[in-house]
């Protein structure tokens, strides 16, 4: 009796996955926040982009403003603050659309909070550059 006593593993099992269940539930979340940062960089890339290929079409309705709001507006519906796009054009005012050497630079940056922010924030830059048509 004593002898099948000491060999009983019923519980073994169930204090094996105990274990092991913390390490596998942190490395899926970290796979779902790795997941979302790069979504989230690649929609900054796809904005920083569209937001140049529209400031460089030679359209006078476009102006620099309209520009930042469209820019704004797409940066919002991926949660990402109004703000952080830093559009830089080589010649600026009235007549920013004439100027044939044109080039719009947008630079958004951003602090994707890992964890919501338990293990800090990485950041999050996306540039574009492109010259006037």
């Amino acid at each position: 009796m004593r002898i099948r006593a000491l060999k009983d593993t019923r519980g073994q099992a169930l204090l094996e996955f105990a274990l092991i269940l913390p390490i596998l539930l942190l490395l899926v979340l970290g796979i779902v926040e790795f997941g979302r940062a790069w979504n989230l960089a690649q929609m900054m890339s796809d904005v920083a982009r569209e937001g140049a290929r529209r400031a460089v079409v030679a359209d006078p309705s476009i102006t620099e403003t309209s520009v930042h709001d469209f820019m704004d507006t797409k940066l919002a519906t991926a949660g990402v603050p109004s703000g952080t796009a830093t559009i830089t054009f080589s010649k600026s005012g009235a007549n920013w659309h004439t100027a044939g050497d044109q080039t719009v630079t947008i630079v958004i940056q951003y602090g994707f909070m890992f964890f919501h922010n338990a293990f800090g924030t990485i950041p999050l830059t996306s540039s574009f550059t492109m010259r006037m048509e």
